[in-house]
């Protein structure tokens, strides 16, 4: 995603809804997934299909059809891409959704998982919502018009730590896991982000640690050949909260500063840098 803005035209083509609609839509979907995966999550119902590179939960795919079947209700003919599945449509938006952020933590139990859902028109992401439903805390961004956390306004205040001191994400995409250069790539990063920082974070539940950034609890972030499902979001959220980024090649880079958006660009390879 690039961080030029929709100019205020966007909202009024053909077929595409006001930002209060999508926004609307996009907080229900994310808040029906969660709320479901909460429940799931209390009772103890996470068990997954462990595999090489990833795990697969039954709560995935019911997940992503609440969040689906939710849009559906308000925008029937939106195309909708899941990180489980799809749906085609015949109007101008498109929907990327990730059901559950965070499945691997899911299916041990461990309460760090999110939904995320973003609204996107000619490649631009003009909404995006990220639920945490174990804290009940939901994020919106709207391209243009800032960011929300529980509906009050969102700011990313940077703690005043040098880097050393302070913490930051490394959110590794299944590209450079199940590649052996790729993957051997962002061990390099994260031997060197280590090396410059206090702690390194590895959720395995990006959107958790987007929203981290958003609130400026953790200072930086770095996604190396990220998802899409979980990006789309996040870098919307980031953006409208005031995160300073840059993107280069297989990654973003985000932080709370120009100075600590630098010291993380340092620590990747160089053929990113150029």
């Amino acid at each position: 995603m690039n961080d030029e803005r929709v100019d205020a035209d966007a909202w009024e083509r053909s077929g595409v809804p006001t930002p209060e609609a999508l926004t609307a839509t996009a907080e229900a979907a994310v808040r029906a997934a969660g709320d479901y995966l909460a429940e799931r999550f209390r009772d103890g119902g996470t068990v997954g299909d462990f595999q090489t590179d990833d795990v697969k939960a039954e709560a995935d795919e019911a997940a992503e059809r609440r969040v689906f079947d939710r849009i559906h209700e308000d925008f029937p003919t939106h195309s909708l891409h899941g990180e489980e599945s799809g749906r085609p449509g015949e109007g101008p938006v498109e929907w990327v959704v990730d059901p559950l952020d965070g499945t691997n933590n899911y299916a041990i139990d461990y309460p760090s998982i999110a939904t995320a859902a973003a609204a996107r028109v000619d490649d631009e992401t003009l909404v995006a919502a990220i639920y945490e439903p174990l804290v009940d805390d939901c994020y919106v961004a709207v391209q243009g018009d800032g960011a929300t956390l529980d509906g009050d306004p969102l700011t990313t205040t940077p703690r005043d730590r040098p880097l050393d001191r302070s913490t930051v994400s490394l959110v590794v995409g299944l590209p450079a896991v199940r590649d052996d250069a790729l993957h051997a790539e962002t061990r390099a990063v994260r031997t060197a982000l280590t090396e410059r920082c206090k702690r390194v974070l590895e959720t395995w539940s990006p959107c958790v640690d987007w929203g981290l950034l958003a609130r400026g609890s953790i200072a930086g972030i770095v996604c190396a050949y990220p998802d899409p499902f979980e990006q789309e979001a996040g870098e919307l959220l980031a953006s409208e909260a005031g995160v300073v980024s840059t993107s280069t090649d297989g990654y973003y880079v985000g932080a709370v500063d120009e100075e600590t958006l630098d010291a993380l660009v340092e620590s990747l390879p160089a053929h990113a840098t150029e």
